[in-house]
């Protein structure tokens, strides 16, 4: 959902009066995940999806009608029969929608603040005609409607898997709003330069640390790491929170310099570690890392040679790579 956020912003400002569809259940080959959400505001306009086009239609009539009347309903879709003009997904999968006037407006204030601090929460809704809505923030803290602590548990393993979901009280969605993920980039070169704008463009707050100022100050970025450190990544990294949001990319060509930062990463909750090289190169750099005493299980989380095979060459080509390595794996691949 945060992806429309800008767009409910919009709507609102304008003064008009929204709906929110979301995906609380998935069965097979269903186009969309749960917490996939649609915004429909009263004019019919809308942004965001939950099929990708199969039922947006049936969902944003009901929308129209839950605006007027003002109550909840859940949408259930499935496979479509020989009836080819009946609504449903041909692709075979099965899904229910949560359709929703918007949510109360101190519930959207606080979290729209909590969205502007980039801090992770979730939304705690009851799925019934007068939906109750609590925001319940990383520490445990609550906003909004009380609700019952044997949650809680539940509650905390979303946050921490990052799983939208239906709990299992079955009258409970959760839906888990993360941080912005974190790339962090070891080295200023030119892939540096391609992989920094593609990061921008899904979403990612980017770090660059490199110690060797020419590099890091006179690099011509088309846009600029948000963070850049002329430091080393031993002076650096240790004073980061590096966990499962954060996807680090080992792009200076210099063992000086990415020894250091991989003596750290390979120690810490990182949810990536790529490091740029031909195969003869991650050998030698595995050699490296035995002699530090890291084991093979622990080098074998490096992905090198980096990036998606794609007979990469160019700077752009490779960042590109990079880029759908770290999505795959954002995405629970491998």
């Amino acid at each position: 959902m945060i992806d429309i956020v800008s767009s409910i912003r919009k709507l609102n400002r304008e003064g008009q009066t929204l709906a929110i569809a979301s995906v609380i259940n998935t069965w097979k080959s269903s186009p969309r995940p749960v917490g996939s959400a649609l915004i429909i505001s009263e004019n019919g306009e809308m942004t965001g999806s939950v099929s990708g086009g199969c039922v947006e239609g049936a969902v944003v009539k009901k929308a129209l009608e839950i605006i007027k009347s003002q109550k909840a309903e859940v949408l259930h879709f499935g496979i479509s029969d020989a009836d080819a003009w009946e609504v449903g997904l041909s692709c075979g999968g099965a899904l229910d929608v949560f359709v929703q006037p918007f949510y109360p407006k101190e519930i959207w204030n606080d979290m729209d603040e909590l969205l502007k601090q980039d801090e992770g929460f979730m939304l705690l809704s009851t799925l019934e005609e007068n939906p109750q809505y609590s925001i319940v923030k990383a520490n445990g803290e609550s906003i909004g409607a009380a609700f019952e602590k044997s949650l809680l548990p539940e509650l905390e393993q979303a946050f921490y898997e990052g799983d939208s979901k239906v709990l299992s009280s079955g009258n409970h969605f959760v839906q888990v709003f993360s941080k912005r993920p974190v790339m962090l980039l070891i080295g200023s070169a030119h892939i540096t330069v391609e992989l920094t704008e593609l990061a921008h463009m899904f979403g990612f707050e980017t770090l660059m640390i490199d110690p060797r100022a020419t590099f890091a100050s006179k690099t011509q970025y088309k846009e600029k790491p948000q963070t850049i450190h002329i430091q080393w990544p031993q002076e650096v990294l240790p004073n980061l929170k590096l966990d499962k949001n954060t996807y680090a990319v080992i792009l200076s060509h210099d063992p000086k310099i990415d020894d250091e930062a991989l003596k750290i990463l390979l120690k810490s909750k990182v949810a990536y570690i790529g490091a740029l090289g031909s195969r003869k190169t991650h050998a030698k750099r595995i050699e490296r890392l035995k002699e530090y005493g890291f084991s093979s299980e622990e080098i074998d989380g490096i992905h090198a040679p980096i990036g998606i095979d794609i007979g990469s060459k160019l700077p752009r080509e490779i960042a590109l790579s990079v880029m759908g390595e770290v999505i795959k794996v954002k995405n629970g691949g491998r």
